[in-house]
């Protein structure tokens, strides 16, 4: 029962660790591009299936969302727990450990912190070199038009995707793999990579993928909270570094919590505005605003105040209040689960 709980404990750290190391190279076949592929080959079939009217593409559309779901927690639920149940069953310690890695690699491939990182860095060393070169890096990550976006408004968007990433490319997965392992970090995946492909109000998805948006919400409901509150937090810790530099950016925590609880509901998004109101108050940037998709004009709210003019260097500071929500994110969960444990198997502890 040590060696369990101990692994319990250092699981999470361990595949947060990997995912900072490693990040996502292109030599490990990534689960998200398999759930990506089954998600285009079932609307394919379903949308056969169904007439394209309102309830049939939402029956079609919440079939799909159900399959997916299943098949991306079922998986390795049957794989991970097969290997822990044949070892234990008839003592072989080496499926025991296979078991143990499987859960700790899938739970790293899980987590998109590095990733997140990297198109950052890229959108930043493209900016430096030419504007054009920065409309294209940015538009990677990003689902909005970038070809009139001017200097600032490349920086703000990526900024925006940075801050709207740490919940459902970091904090999101976390929790999900804290509590249930690789199985439920899978689920959440494929419920978010359900929403980025077919979650949109657009004419060919707003009956088709109502199911999926409306997963993605509750999905992110909790975490998104979490991750804004980590992302205050990250900036008061990052303010204190600050004062034993003279060269470090002075993050405000103070209008961060100020911002977010003015401005996180003005988002269209009843999650993305958490992490992008902090992070607008936490870097005294207004974030947010009219933004062009496909061509057409979407009128949107802005989150914090025009304190300054958005800076190249605000990409990198955004990155860092990032892993700093990260890791403060990391802690609590690893706890939260340890006297979890602790608490089922000796409540006496307590």
């Amino acid at each position: 029962m040590n060696l369990y709980l101990l692994f319990q404990f250092f699981k999470l750290p361990a595949a947060f660790l990997l995912d900072a190391l490693l990040g996502d190279p292109r030599c490990f076949p990534h689960p998200v591009v398999l759930l990506g592929k089954l998600i285009a080959h079932l609307e394919s079939l379903f949308r056969a299936v169904f007439p394209s009217t309102k309830w049939g593409e939402r029956i079609a559309g919440g079939l799909l969302a159900l399959v997916v779901c299943m098949y991306a927690f079922t998986v390795p639920f049957l794989l991970i727990y097969g290997l822990m149940y044949c070892g234990l069953r008839f003592e072989i310690r080496a499926l025991v450990y296979a078991s143990c890695a499987l859960d700790v690699f899938w739970g790293y491939q899980c987590l998109a912190a590095r990733n997140l990182r990297d198109e950052a860095d890229n959108v930043y060393m493209s900016l430096s070199n030419s504007l054009k070169e920065g409309r294209a890096a940015v538009g990677r990550i990003v689902g909005r038009d970038t070809d009139m976006l001017d200097k600032p408004g490349v920086i703000k968007a990526c900024v925006e995707t940075v801050a709207e990433s740490t919940t459902d490319g970091v904090v999101a997965p976390m929790i999900a793999y804290a509590v249930g392992g690789a199985p439920l970090a899978f689920l959440y995946k494929a419920i978010n990579t359900m929403d980025s492909m077919i979650g949109y109000k657009n004419t060919r998805y707003r009956y088709f993928g109502t199911v999926a948006a409306r997963f993605d919400d509750v999905a992110n409901g909790i975490a998104s909270r979490i991750a804004a509150l980590s992302m205050i937090i990250g900036a008061l810790v990052l303010y204190l570094c600050s004062v034993f530099s003279r060269y470090a950016f002075p993050y405000n925590p103070i209008r961060a919590a100020r911002t977010f609880l003015r401005d996180r509901y003005k988002h269209e998004s009843p999650n993305a505005g958490q992490t992008e109101s902090a992070c607008a108050g936490a870097l005294r940037l207004q974030l947010g605003g009219d933004a062009y998709y496909g061509g057409i004009l979407e009128r949107r709210p802005y989150l914090g105040r025009r304190w300054r003019e958005p800076e190249i260097e605000d990409i990198h500071r955004s990155v860092k209040l990032m892993y700093a929500a990260s890791v403060i994110a990391m802690f609590v969960c690893t706890l939260a689960k340890l006297f979890a444990i602790i608490h089922m198997f000796n409540p006496a502890w307590f």
